[in-house]
């Protein structure tokens, strides 16, 4: 399939560039941990939306769980990648900006709608304190936008922000997402659309195993 290809493609020229930088440097920016693997070989430690992940660099490069050596999506592989390339030591700002504000963000909007938002607010809109139950096991804490809003670090320097508005008899459920403008300096604009999808995603099967564990 096209899409595999262009995925295991982009995650072989982010292994290329990884090979090439100095791991003590980039986890300064990122960061990121420098540890040793199991057989003592330089890795990387990450956390990435409340679990450590692994990047080892022998026998070749690749991204594991670091709890139990399980394997990652390749989505997943390519944007811790990209975080750990991209990476500039940029301190958080404390200013929220939204994805329209992002460079070009207008260019993905329209995905990042249909991907992120709308999932969100179509989920979670009618059910704020299900949606801080949810983030609450991703590490999320309880904000203070909206009707219910959430803030967690998928990884170590991107705080991100979901906020949900409920429906009344005139508007349907809202939702939006927000970051530290600092993100510019870790994420590039497609990355910031995928992870977004990836939170939002992992917080609907969240919802969807706790609406099937049935009481008593």
């Amino acid at each position: 399939m096209a899409r595999i290809d262009d995925y295991r493609e982009a995650f072989r020229l982010a292994c290329q560039e990884l090979a090439k930088v100095n791991l003590h440097r980039i986890c300064s920016l990122s960061g990121a941990v420098a540890i040793e693997d199991n057989n003592g070989n330089p890795a990387i430690s990450i956390p990435f939306i409340n679990q450590d992940h692994l990047i080892h660099f022998e026998p070749e490069i690749d991204v594991i769980l670091q709890a139990n050596g399980e394997p990652v999506p390749i989505p997943e592989k390519i944007l811790i990648l990209h975080y750990l390339l991209t990476a500039r030591g940029e301190s958080i700002r404390q200013n929220l900006i939204t994805f329209r504000q992002v460079e070009e963000g207008h260019f993905y909007y329209s995905a990042f709608i249909k991907r992120a938002l709308d999932p969100l607010a179509q989920t979670f809109g009618d059910e704020p304190q299900r949606f801080l139950e949810c983030g609450s096991q991703l590490g999320a804490v309880p904000d203070e936008l909206g009707d219910a809003s959430i803030t967690l670090k998928p990884l170590p320097h991107v705080p991100v922000t979901f906020v949900i508005w409920g429906g009344d008899d005139e508007l349907p459920p809202q939702a939006n997402i927000l970051f530290d403008e600092s993100i510019v300096s870790y994420l590039h604009t497609e990355d910031i659309a995928v992870l977004c999808s990836m939170i939002v995603y992992r917080l609907i099967r969240i919802k969807e195993s706790l609406s099937s564990i049935k009481p008593g």
